[in-house]
């Protein structure tokens, strides 16, 4: 992929924050003013139109990190960030010595996780495609879904096809704000044979409500 002028990508500005999580600092690509490119007169009455929430940087991402990072060491591990955005998980664990994929249907969202890779000089594979299209053979240390439950029909394929990618030994991390009820998933993935290891609840207010995120960590017992 070519790197994107730093002025304007996709036709959206870019601008750059600098984000901390203890000893890891990143310079993340973003759009200033996001809620300006929102047209939210399309929203309610085009059923087609999609606004680009691949660019919003979701509370749960930002919020699991520092314990995420206490608890491993990604030092040369391979990290599989399954619908990137604009990419967050993605250049801390590169920033803490991971492989780190980056995958997301969003080609944008690639376009400034790309930017985001050239400021802070690091290396992060990018795939737009979708989780079914990645080759069946890569599989990862740790697969990080961070505030991807969305679309409750597809649960079911989407919990099998997110531990399929792990290796003997991997870790599933699964951060949910519960924006949807998503029961479902979780009982799917204890149908595939997951078990959860580690478990934490985080809080944050959002405008002035209180959010709620769970972060839950699973293991496939090894054969």
């Amino acid at each position: 992929m070519q790197r994107p002028s730093a002025e304007r990508i996709g036709g959206f500005p870019v601008g750059f924050e600098t984000l901390c999580f203890g000893e890891y600092a990143v310079h993340l690509a973003m759009i200033p003013n996001l809620e300006a490119h929102l047209d939210r007169d399309r929203l309610l009455s085009d059923s087609d139109y999609e606004p680009p929430y691949w660019a919003l940087v979701w509370s749960g991402a930002r919020l699991f990190l520092p314990a995420f990072l206490s608890r491993h060491c990604l030092v040369a591990t391979e990290v599989l960030d399954v619908g990137c955005g604009l990419g967050l998980v993605s250049l801390v664990a590169a920033r803490a010595g991971a492989r780190v994929t980056g995958l997301d249907r969003a080609s944008t969202a690639l376009e400034f996780l790309a930017a985001s890779a050239a400021r802070n000089d690091l290396s992060i594979e990018t795939r737009t495609m979708d989780l079914t299209e990645l080759a069946r053979e890569r599989l990862f240390d740790h697969v990080v879904a961070a505030e991807l439950l969305y679309e409750r029909e597809g649960f079911g394929e989407l919990a099998q096809q997110l531990l399929d990618r792990l290796k003997v030994g991997g870790r599933l991390t699964v951060v949910d704000a519960h924006r949807v009820d998503t029961g479902t998933f979780y009982e799917a993935l204890e149908s595939c044979g997951a078990r959860r290891a580690f478990h934490e609840q985080l809080e944050i207010r959002e405008e002035r409500t209180l959010v709620r995120i769970d972060v839950t960590e699973f293991l496939l017992p090894e054969a």
